[in-house]
């Protein structure tokens, strides 16, 4: 049987961070004197000295200070079980997935699980790049959770899903600010024809994949890294600025003759239909459409 109570190590430990009984005291909202006696306690139950008390304030003994860091640990392990279990009984999952579209830039979805985290420490999540086929399927087969996609362009995406309809960032058609496109002050179609055109493999089921296609030599990509390294040899490619502006080189948007504006293409977010969310999953929402407010406004 355990020697020592988690009261104890709680005092031992805020007494020892404190430097005082009485601050402790009043941390955990405790009488002194209670203190006291939990921390002798404990000491004739481990038949050390944990203290020196002869002067105004407690100093740790050498056998104190070799204790200390396995009772704060103790602590630390006993406050993450009780989160846990408060997680549980609030209807907390021990992980999540959640599939994003590949336009979405990793420092967001980095954002995204640091304010999860957060709030829900004993979660684990799952973050899976794929395409919008690809995480529907999931979603459908209950292996993910969440799905962050391009929107097919229809107010209402999918049956049997619940969805948040996250707004339209602006694309344009972007190019290496060393190409001598982005000198000029009109671009023609037929002058993006002549050169190659790079488009994430992510858009090709999307009415983005099919509205924007231009030049005949049209070069899918997987990653948005890749993509920009490569309009650095040439090209163009139609981005959403809220991925470009991440990107490691410096792109520059073109002004085309044949679009009054740059365009927008809606972004999704679909969860199989519940009642009601639970707290985690209802946090997941408000983290997702908290950002996409943001790069929409």
């Amino acid at each position: 049987m355990p020697r020592a109570s988690f009261e104890q190590l709680s005092a031992f430990v805020a007494v020892a961070e404190q430097g005082s009984f009485s601050k402790a005291a009043r941390l955990l909202r405790k009488d002194r004197s209670t203190l006291h006696h939990q921390v002798s306690d404990l000491e004739i139950d481990w038949n050390v000295v944990l203290f020196e008390r002869s002067g105004k304030a407690p100093v740790l003994t050498d056998d104190g200070k070799a204790l200390l860091r396995p009772a704060k640990f103790i602590i630390y392990q006993m406050n993450s079980l009780e989160k846990a279990t408060e997680g549980l009984h609030l209807g907390d999952k021990a992980s999540l997935t959640i599939c994003y579209d590949a336009s979405i830039p990793s420092s967001a979805i980095a954002e995204f699980d640091r304010h999860i985290v957060e709030r829900h420490p004993t979660t684990g999540i799952n973050w899976l790049q794929r395409d919008r086929n690809q995480a529907l399927s999931l979603l459908g087969e209950a292996a993910a959770d969440f799905a962050i996609t391009l929107n097919q362009g229809m107010v209402h995406p999918d049956s049997g899903m619940s969805f948040v309809n996250l707004g339209y960032p602006r694309f344009a058609f972007y190019v290496h600010q060393s190409s001598p496109l982005a000198t000029q002050a009109r671009v023609s179609m037929a002058e993006l024809q002549l050169h190659r055109q790079y488009t994430l493999e992510a858009f090709e089921n999307t009415p983005i994949g099919s509205q924007s296609a231009i030049s005949p030599r049209l070069h899918k990509v997987s990653d948005s890294y890749l993509l920009a390294s490569l309009l650095a040899r040439g090209g163009f490619a139609l981005l959403p600025r809220h991925l470009v502006i991440t990107l490691p080189c410096q792109l520059a948007p073109l002004d085309v003759d044949f679009a009054a504006q740059h365009g927008h293409f809606g972004y999704v977010l679909q969860y199989p239909s519940n009642a009601a969310l639970p707290p985690l999953q209802q946090f997941v929402v408000e983290t997702v459409v908290s950002w996409f407010k943001q790069i929409c406004s």
